[in-house]
């Protein structure tokens, strides 16, 4: 999905001393809740690191070490995580916020469009819990669809005919959201 997005010539976003130093993502080499961080950064111009976690999986299970990441910080070991200079985060929604609120190209959105943004990113992390749970084995194949279909037509509902979500000429983070639950392999095309 990265590739779906050309980034273009980058403005710096006006907020605080974190300006001269680039963000770093932290997740592994599948979609999952990390890859509307790198979608985020990509349309929303800000340069970033990408530290990919690869190959995701090994002998029969996550790949083992990626744990020590979240340490290092003093946070839990779990993916994603955000570096931008003294700030750690992990909790996808938390970093995917966070991005959006920096992102230059994102600058003038209004509460409203945020707001709007926000509620379709819950919702992919909502059926992303629920596509991961197949995967993982917690659920059995016939009962994903009643766990995903009341969001996915709430979705289908909020779409517009044509253009973005927000009625802008760009993708915000609501649009990405949308990218990544219909074109993203893992977990969510995988399930």
């Amino acid at each position: 999905l990265f590739l779906l997005i050309k980034p273009q010539k980058t403005k710096r976003a006006k907020h605080d001393d974190k300006t001269m130093v680039l963000p770093t993502i932290h997740y592994f080499s599948i979609c999952g809740r990390g890859e509307l961080a790198r979608l985020i950064c990509a349309a929303g111009e800000i340069p970033f690191n990408d530290k990919t976690w690869a190959p995701a999986f090994q002998d029969g299970g996550w790949r083992q070490g990626y744990q020590d990441i979240g340490k290092a910080h003093g946070l839990p070991g779990t993916m994603p995580v955000l570096e931008h200079g003294d700030l750690k985060l992990f909790q996808h929604n938390a970093i995917e916020n966070y991005l959006a609120s920096i992102a230059p190209k994102y600058a003038d959105l209004t509460p409203t469009m945020r707001a709007k943004d926000l509620m379709i990113q819950l919702t992919k992390a909502d059926i992303n819990a629920a596509t991961e749970s197949l995967l993982f084995k917690q659920i059995q194949p016939e009962e994903l669809p009643p766990k995903v279909t009341p969001a996915l037509d709430v979705l289908e509902g909020l779409l517009p005919d044509s253009g973005f979500i927000n009625g802008n000429d760009f993708p915000t983070p609501g649009d990405l959201a949308i990218a990544v639950i219909a074109t993203g392999c893992m977990p969510f095309q995988a399930a």
